[in-house]
């Protein structure tokens, strides 16, 4: 009498592929070739995020060294003027390239910009109005910044 064990066995070895062996490997290749440039990218790639708060401002690269200016390799910021976190507050008022606004705490912040500040939201310094709320990056002396950027809050 013959079992269906038997007849399994004597059948001999199933082949270990089928038609599906060929599109899974595919798939496993493209997956582990994403992963692996993903990896790549974040380790190598260019720095995705923002710019650093002000001109010449340092902060730590990815080898614990000073990159300043949005650039890899820079020096840091000039000993008497400080890159800052940005500057909160509500305009108070405008005079030509000069724009003065008052912080949560009541204090008074001269913002001098020039050329090359970028305006965001209104497209430029004189677009500001008294009472908007706005954000300052730049390099921070006392209580006078040299913008980088004004950014109008809504």
């Amino acid at each position: 009498m013959t079992t269906d064990l038997d007849t399994a066995l004597a059948a001999g070895p199933r082949p270990w592929r089928n038609r599906a062996t060929p599109w899974l490997a595919a798939t496993l290749l493209l997956v582990g070739g994403f992963a692996g440039g993903a990896q790549v990218q974040q380790a190598y790639g260019p720095d995705s995020g923002p710019a650093p708060a002000g001109r010449g401002a340092a902060v730590d690269g990815p080898a614990g060294g000073a990159r300043g200016g949005g650039a890899r390799g820079g020096g840091a910021a000039p000993p008497a003027a400080t890159a800052t976190p940005a500057t909160t507050g509500t305009v108070t008022g405008i005079d030509g390239t000069v724009v003065t606004i008052r912080r949560e705490s009541g204090e008074v912040v001269t913002v001098r910009t020039d050329d090359r500040t970028q305006v965001r939201l209104p497209a430029a310094v004189k677009d500001l109005r008294p009472g908007d709320t706005v954000a300052v990056t730049g390099d921070r002396q006392g209580s006078d910044v040299t913008a980088a950027t004004i950014v109008r809050q809504e």
